[in-house]
């Protein structure tokens, strides 16, 4: 989302844009997502803990799977939650949160005009505030399969690169085949 912005914004300085399972491939609050402020996602973040960061990494970056090595991202990503400044990794999440609801990049990705390679792990599921959502409305979210396919004929200059058997950190799940994915898709969006 921020490297859509940045290059919508900023196009003299973006030679090739890469998106790797980017948040904003739709507009959740338009699909069912309610709202909730500032203050509702600070007081949600307080609660975040390492057993809850890592059962939704686990479902949503992983694809239902569990290597003991992606303990570290857990632990990187709860001691932040644990530490001294926590209330304000709690508050700047919840602007990030606010942000992703209120300032959807799915409309403007036609604007994008260099090469753009989108990778997406089509196991993801990512839809911010899903939880919230109705269950009826919680099936059509998160649909990466569908989303990147849309997302590539939107964008004039993409190609799609899919890891069909990958969430939503694929450069963490298999780094290997990522890197070869990526540095590949990189010469051929010259």
């Amino acid at each position: 989302m921020l490297a859509t912005r940045y290059a919508l914004l900023y196009p003299s300085q973006v030679e090739q844009l890469v998106m790797v399972n980017p948040i904003g491939l739709e507009d959740w609050k338009t699909k069912g997502v309610p709202y909730r402020s500032v203050d509702q996602w600070y007081e949600r973040e307080l609660k975040t803990s390492a057993e809850g960061i890592r059962k939704y990494e686990q479902n949503t970056y992983y694809a239902g799977q569990w290597k003991p090595e992606y303990d570290r991202w857990v632990d990187m990503l709860a001691g932040l939650y644990r530490g001294e400044g926590k209330q304000v990794v709690a508050w700047n999440s919840a602007l990030l949160y606010d942000m992703i609801y209120t300032q959807p990049v799915v409309y403007e990705f036609d604007q994008l005009r260099m090469p753009t390679l989108l990778m997406i792990g089509t196991k993801d599921n990512t839809a911010i505030g899903k939880d919230a959502a109705t269950p009826e409305a919680q099936k059509a979210l998160g649909d990466y399969t569908t989303l990147g396919k849309q997302t590539a004929k939107t964008i004039p200059h993409a190609t799609l690169v899919e890891f069909d058997d990958m969430g939503h950190a694929p450069q963490i799940q298999d780094p290997e085949r990522f890197h070869k994915a990526l540095l590949k898709g990189l010469a051929e969006i010259k």
